[in-house]
């Protein structure tokens, strides 16, 4: 259906950021309730015994399904509704523009490097931040919760189990999830404010607190920062797509690599590095940001990104 076609159904800012709320929340509910009624069905267990299933590390296979259906579910047609509902065509809107420079890619591959810095030294300062006793025992067993299901999940014995897992832990959540916060979310806060900034940032928050981990906040927020820069500055998906799925690939190899030692599993879960790398990778990070700026030829390239 072309643009025109479609002129009837343009919707505001406003109303676009309440339509993505309402279509997240059903498909949220509806992405898990049909991946538990397909696993309970699969392993023919109760659809209450499902999520204990799901952290057996025997079911491995099943729970790397289960999390990239959800993923796919819950994502995809709040930013399909999203991208429907604004003027243009539904694809750019969407963020499906072309790269306008292979050194956009170049610029993208050094920044994940950076962005691995940047989360290792934000991990060190949330464990140096005093917080209650009750709130620490909290966040410490979300944290366990987190990372005993990421094992149970990305327990590999051979190639095939790690290419399976870099499809359904690294590719798919980095494809439906840059859609979500920077194709829909993003561009609805941006196209509400008119400021690129706040959107970066409100989307880097929400994006964080999605992943439910209190010492992962931080590194995910500035993660989700980096993101929404390289949508900004370079015009298509494709390229904080490519930087997420490189965030997510570079974790899944660390634990294949490690496999069988419970010990160095634990120690490649572990982010921190020293803090004071954080100050050298947000110098290079701009940097790098500010030659996806200029090689992208981004449109507000003369005016102050703050504006």
């Amino acid at each position: 259906m072309s643009a025109e076609n479609r002129s009837l159904y343009h919707m505001s800012p406003v109303m676009r950021f309440v339509l993505l709320l309402g279509v997240t929340g059903i498909s949220l509910i509806l992405g898990g309730l049909i991946t538990f009624l397909i696993v309970s069905g699969y392993l023919h267990i109760s659809f209450a015994d499902t999520q204990i299933a799901l952290l057996d590390s025997k079911n491995a296979h099943i729970a790397l399904f289960a999390n990239a259906f959800a993923s796919i579910v819950a994502f995809l047609a709040p930013s399909f509704a999203i991208a429907f509902f604004t003027s243009g065509r539904i694809a750019k809107n969407m963020g499906f523009n072309p790269i306008k420079s292979n050194k956009l890619i170049y610029w993208v591959l050094l920044l994940s490097f950076v962005g691995l810095i940047l989360s290792g030294a934000a991990a060190s300062l949330t464990e140096k931040i005093p917080v209650p006793a009750n709130f620490k025992t909290w966040a410490t067993d979300l944290e366990h919760t987190y990372k005993q299901a990421m094992m149970a999940m990305t327990k590999m014995n051979s190639i095939g189990d790690l290419v399976f897992t870099i499809f359904a832990v690294a590719l798919i959540p980095a494809f439906v999830e840059e859609l979500y916060f920077r194709g829909a979310l993003q561009k609805t806060v941006k196209d509400w404010s008119g400021k690129p900034v706040l959107a970066i940032v409100i989307t880097a928050i929400i994006f964080s607190a999605f992943h439910f981990s209190y010492y992962g906040f931080l590194s995910r927020m500035l993660l989700g920062i980096l993101l929404g820069f390289i949508y900004e500055y370079g015009g298509s998906i494709w390229l904080s797509i490519l930087l997420h799925f490189i965030n997510n690939g570079i974790a899944v190899i660390a634990l294949y690599s490690v496999r069988g030692n419970q010990e160095q599993i634990e120690k490649a879960m572990d982010e921190s590095i020293p803090m004071y790398w954080g100050i050298f990778a947000i110098g290079l990070a701009m940097f790098l940001l500010n030659q996806i700026k200029r090689d992208s030829n981004y449109e507000r390239l003369d005016k102050n990104i703050f504006e």
